[in-house]
């Protein structure tokens, strides 16, 4: 890898800023909430296309999930990027959804375009194969994400990521890394059918005590618990009684953990209970990781290593489990007020658009390394 290469990637990135600006803007002007990103995946998938990637829609059974290709001239591996484009659902008042992009996916989308833009500006010199895996419903508690699951592990199970020899991810973050952990998360429901009413005090010991399970401090190291929905219901006609369901996010550093907490909890929710799939932690591959921190340091960045563990959980765990892969965090100083209207006003302004250009600089120089052949 010459010095004068990296220059090159640097200021082809560069020159795509104004394209970058547009995906920002169009991104922003659609948002649209987990596995409905129709408007917003047509555009990015449009744009691809016009680059000269080859593109295939639908992919692992999403409508608004994809796969695109740009194939260099010269032989070499495969290495995929992850493009997020959901908004953020956003509860402004009771009983209301607003969909807001106010979690970086506007500058995701724009880096990804910008790294497959500045690598076609000279396919002669390419290296193997850049494909963008366009991977709806990054948002945890999105209601289709809840009922269906994140694109990155639908697509990793449904075996979409065959072929590739390297998978990146990248999220604007607050410092510059490649995490090394981050927690496994599961979701559990509980449900007492209808069958007595609240005259008796009953199921009112039940309420208490699943509420009381909610609050509780938990003893079992490095685990976190978040009652996520609860739903009360019941036919006053028929006199079948009050019946309730409840939603858990359940949060540990493995699954025997999240296995503990589950145990836990059941012991002091009398329910019928359920297990849902586990999103596992990440597991980084290390010469990914190198590569990455080359990447930050060809950018003029300062790499930290190593990164505390991120104390929550991204469906990309199950990708770094199928695929070498890394999760890369681009920093800025302070971070991001993620979730919020602050947020949304930070990710549409111009520091949204120097987060996407540092990281779309980042994953190119990045991608660059791990296309040379082995």
């Amino acid at each position: 890898m010459t010095a004068d290469r990296d220059t090159r990637i640097r200021q082809e990135v560069e020159a795509r800023r104004g394209l970058m600006a547009e995906v920002i803007a169009a991104v922003h002007a659609t948002p649209e909430l987990a596995h409905e990103e129709i408007r917003t995946s047509a555009s990015l998938c449009r744009t691809l296309a016009d680059l000269g990637l080859t593109v295939e829609t639908g992919i692992a059974g999403m409508a608004t999930a994809f796969r695109a290709t740009l194939r260099g001239e010269l032989p070499g591996r495969t290495v995929g990027i992850v493009a997020n484009y959901d908004a953020v659902p956003s509860v402004p008042r009771p009983g209301v959804i607003e969909a807001i992009h106010s979690c970086g996916h506007g500058p995701n989308s724009a880096a990804v375009v910008g790294v497959v833009a500045a690598l076609a500006a000279d396919r002669a010199s390419l290296r193997g194969s850049v494909v963008v895996m366009g991977c709806p419903a990054d948002e945890i508690h999105a209601p289709n994400t809840v009922a269906r699951g994140g694109g990155k592990a639908i697509s990793a199970r449904a075996g979409a990521w065959s072929g590739i020899d390297a998978a990146l991810y990248a999220h604007p973050e607050f410092l510059d890394t490649a995490w090394l952990e981050s927690a496994w998360m599961r979701r559990d429901t509980a449900r007492v059918y209808g069958r007595r009413d609240l005259s008796d005090g009953a199921p009112r010991a039940e309420m208490r005590a699943l509420a009381a399970a909610a609050e509780a401090a938990i003893e079992i190291p490095g685990t976190r618990l978040m009652l996520e929905t609860l739903h009360l219901d019941g036919d006053v006609e028929e006199a079948t009684g009050i019946g309730w369901f409840a939603r858990f996010l359940l949060w540990a550093p493995d699954e025997s953990g999240i296995d503990q907490l589950a145990t836990w909890l059941r012991e002091r929710v009398p329910a019928d209970w359920e297990a849902g799939d586990p999103w596992p932690g990440i597991a980084p591959d290390a010469a990914v990781r190198a590569a990455v921190a080359e990447g930050h340091r060809a950018a003029g960045r300062e790499y930290v290593e190593p990164p505390m563990p991120l104390p929550f959980a991204a469906d990309f765990g199950v990708v770094t489990r199928t695929v070498p892969a890394a999760l890369v965090g681009i920093g800025r100083p302070g971070g991001w007020a993620f979730h919020t209207s602050e947020g949304y006003a930070q990710f549409s302004s111009e520091a949204g658009l120097d987060a996407a250009v540092e990281t779309a600089t980042v994953l190119a120089l990045t991608a660059d390394r791990l296309t040379a052949p082995v």
